[in-house]
């Protein structure tokens, strides 16, 4: 029933953040990213993200400096797993992505509030709205979707 609980708190948390505008390294309701969204959302629910790996993030940091081995192993140390593609989402789940196509590494994230759909903070791919909102999966993102994360302790729900 915890895990529950926790899963509601994250998406509670995501929706919170719903209208704020996009600012690249943000990490607050002024202005944030994907990265500083999945940071507070998920510190608020009481699990620690860390906020970047002693290496700067700067606009293209996900080009450079193995981007996406660099944000796949935060989350695993924040304990987070992969998921097997034939795993259904659910809430709390971490979807990424890989926008500009499979040459790029998969650089923005996303927290699932159901099966269905997501909050991220909107940098301008595909709209001009740069702020937090929700999005379907499908079937624009799905087709981006390089892959899903969990906490650890929502393995067995």
């Amino acid at each position: 029933m915890q895990e529950e609980e926790t899963k509601d708190r994250i998406v509670q948390n995501a929706r919170k953040f719903i209208g704020t505008p996009f600012c690249h390294s943000g990490r607050s309701t002024l202005g944030i990213d994907c990265a500083g969204l999945l940071y507070m959302v998920y510190s608020r629910a009481g699990i620690l993200l860390p906020k970047n790996d002693g290496r700067s993030y700067t606009v293209g940091w996900w080009k450079h400096n193995n981007g996406e081995e660099r944000l796949y192993n935060g989350l695993i140390k924040a304990g987070f797993k992969k998921l097997p593609d034939n795993e259904l989402l659910n809430k709390g789940d971490i979807p990424l992505f890989r926008l500009f196509g499979e040459n790029y590494p998969a650089h923005h994230s996303g927290i699932m509030i159901d099966q269905n759909y997501f909050v991220h903070a909107k940098c301008g791919w595909r709209n001009k709205g740069k702020r937090v909102d929700i999005d379907s999966l499908h079937p624009i993102y799905f087709k981006k979707l390089a892959w899903v994360m969990r906490y650890g302790e929502f393995l067995n729900d």
